[in-house]
């Protein structure tokens, strides 16, 4: 019993109006060292661009492992899939051919991928009036696992590294929107089956699972609805320097879900 949650594909572009520099920097009120507790805080609260303007500057400053630990509301871990371009590559352009063409989850999701899976478990209690038999759940668990895959490349060309830090910061804000949003059905779902009530056709545990796994899967849905709430969603890799250029034709498949749910 689960749900499966996919991440977002980034693009190609000449401009620089996503995933650029941060508006108000990084200065050293916003030292992640120096100041870990109150980054985490406005990380938590902000809306989702200034967290992604705010991600792009810490990340510059701190590198991406230092952003990861802050924006892991749960300390999902985070898997990485091989990009294995030169590292001395310049081009945007083969960036993103390569990515479309090699990542893992080019087929459902795009170039980066959150999972989230929530299973329940308890016992029935029964009840029965008047001849129609009730099932609540005693002892109601629980359970989530999380994690998110990202690309992992280290460029080495000056430019292509200051693009891909950008683009990385801004994708891998989005992915924890997507762990918020799991952590926040947490605890709905806890609170929906403990104070779950339903008809059941007769005193056993097959028909006590049915009953309950009918609502379940209904909440799972409304779960995944939430997470296709904030898809599309595109990152841009800019190799640009800020410079007007055309946008490179690229497939845009940002935000694709693939949803699975057992």
């Amino acid at each position: 019993m689960g749900t499966s949650l996919a991440g977002e594909r980034t693009r190609d572009r000449g401009s620089s109006h996503v995933g650029g520099r941060s508006a108000f920097g990084c200065a050293p009120a916003f030292d992640v060292a120096g100041n870990p507790t109150t980054i985490h805080a406005l990380l938590r609260v902000a809306d989702a661009g200034t967290r992604e303007r705010l991600t792009s500057a810490l990340q510059r400053r701190h590198g991406n492992a230092a952003v990861e630990r802050l924006l892991a509301p749960s300390a999902a871990p985070v898997q990485r899939w091989a990009v294995r371009l030169p590292r001395g590559t310049a081009d945007c352009a083969r960036v993103v051919g390569y990515l479309d063409a090699n990542s893992p989850h080019r087929a459902d999701s795009g170039w980066a991928k959150t999972n989230v899976r929530f299973s329940w478990g308890g016992d029935p209690s029964f009840t029965d009036e008047d001849g129609v038999i009730t099932a609540t759940v005693s002892n109601p668990t629980v359970t989530k696992t999380m994690s998110v895959d990202m690309p992992q490349w280290s460029p080495t060309d000056p430019a292509m590294a200051r693009a891909w830090t950008s683009m990385y910061g801004t994708l891998r804000a989005h992915e924890a929107e997507h762990e918020r949003i799991g952590n926040e059905w947490e605890t709905t779902l806890r609170t929906r089956l403990a104070g779950l009530s339903v008809t059941v056709s007769a005193r056993t545990l097959a028909a006590f699972n049915a009953a309950v796994r009918t609502e379940w899967n209904g909440w799972l849905a409304e779960h995944q609805a939430d997470q296709r709430a904030i898809d599309p969603f595109t990152a841009v890799l800019d190799c640009s320097g800020g410079a007007s250029e055309s946008e490179a034709a690229a497939p845009d498949l940002s935000g694709q879900l693939g949803g699975v749910e057992e």
